[in-house]
């Protein structure tokens, strides 16, 4: 599995020229990817205060969150992102950390209102899941809430030693959706919703998981659901699986 090394030395020499807009090319472009899958799957929680951002890469995302937000701290392992950030989003409400692959220590108690990270914690395996998830406990709000897009390749541990390379996208090899649900709960949150959907092949390889810190009083339910048509509901603008994602009372 990738671990934190490979991790950074990976994102550190990769070629960075099309600013990993290359990753939305089966949702039609970084637009059509915010306007048809991410955003109805955050429309309930943005706009907000201050955005928590893990592995922004060279920022596809944060130009988009920025508009929803009042302010944005960004974390990455790979210096070069948060270099290229920085000169690219400037200083106004904005923070950078290059961390170690797993602190959040950089980040104040109770001071994030949405936590966000797309297309860049899949390659993270458990261990460093675990921790991020374990420190989020303390440093959401009450009552607040986030989205993360993780691995779930792990639930396929059976059929990794024969599965084709290609076809893992070198995702986290141990991650599931059963576990960060499981860490959530150890953290004080609630794992709320989890989308498993394909990735290059008919398997279910990653989750898209919506996670809250319960406030005084609020109880939050688990659900999740197996979305096979994710890519066509993406490429038609078909925004019923959003409706998963609503905001808990």
């Amino acid at each position: 599995m990738p671990s934190i090394l490979e991790n950074v030395r990976r994102w550190k020499s990769f070629d960075w020229s099309a600013r990993g807009e290359e990753w939305c090319t089966g949702f039609g472009g970084p637009d059509a990817a915010w306007e048809h899958t991410i955003l109805p799957r955050i429309r309930a929680f943005v706009p907000t205060g201050h955005v928590l951002e893990l592995g922004p890469g060279y920022g596809v995302w944060t130009e988009r969150l920025r508009s929803v937000s009042d302010r944005m701290t960004l974390v990455d392992l790979a210096p070069n992102c948060i270099k290229f950030c920085r000169k690219r989003f400037g200083k106004a409400n904005m923070s950078y950390h290059t961390n170690n692959g797993r602190s959040l220590s950089m980040v104040e108690l109770g001071s994030i209102d949405f936590v966000f990270s797309f297309n860049s914690l899949v390659h993270a395996d458990h261990e460093v899941m675990r921790e991020y998830v374990r420190q989020l406990g303390s440093k959401m709000k009450p009552g607040t809430f986030g989205l993360i897009h993780h691995s779930n390749l792990g639930a396929y541990e059976t059929e990794i030693g024969v599965m084709d390379r290609a076809y893992e996208h070198w995702r986290g090899r141990d991650m599931t959706a059963e576990k960060f649900r499981n860490d959530c709960r150890n953290a004080g949150l609630v794992c709320i919703h989890q989308e498993l959907i394909p990735w290059g092949s008919e398997r279910f390889i990653d989750t898209i998981s919506l996670f809250g810190r319960p406030g005084r009083g609020q109880t939050f339910a688990e659900s999740s659901h197996e979305n096979p048509d994710f890519w066509e509901q993406a490429r038609a603008g078909d925004h019923s699986a959003a409706a998963w994602y609503a905001r808990p009372a």
